[in-house]
């Protein structure tokens, strides 16, 4: 199973390499719209702790687990399953405020069902 987020603030990262020599160390630059997938690969790194392999878009690294969980509390990802699930609900809350014939209330959700939208096909997502 892979479990893929989607970049929606853009952020450097600094990849940095388990051995000694830190001439490995480079930083990659992420855009909005990117997409992450984290994949089954890990592995254990004494003193470090554990990493996934993640490809970001063509481009695989691995990325340390709690960087990752801080990224998603930051809100700098989003999982596209989150992103799916928001776009649902929006335009639900869409067609509700025409139902009801609540302009506010669709003008509101139509704004932001639009950002959502956007990030969605920047992404490349379906």
């Amino acid at each position: 199973m892979q479990n893929q987020f989607l970049v929606v603030k853009p952020f450097q990262y600094m990849v940095e390499c388990t051995c000694p020599r830190p001439d490995h160390t480079f930083f990659l630059d992420l855009h909005k719209g990117d997409i992450i997938t984290v994949t089954e690969e890990k592995k254990y790194v004494d003193s470090l702790g554990w990493l996934m392999l993640v490809m970001i878009n063509d481009y695989s690294v691995y990325m340390f687990v709690q960087e990752l969980e801080d990224f998603i509390d930051e809100e700098k990802i989003v999982s596209v399953l989150d992103m799916e699930l928001k776009r649902n609900y929006l335009q639900f809350k869409v067609n509700e405020s025409l139902d009801i014939l609540d302009k506010e209330g669709f003008e509101q959700y139509a704004k932001e069902l639009a950002k959502v939208k956007e990030m969605v096909e920047i992404g490349a997502l379906s």
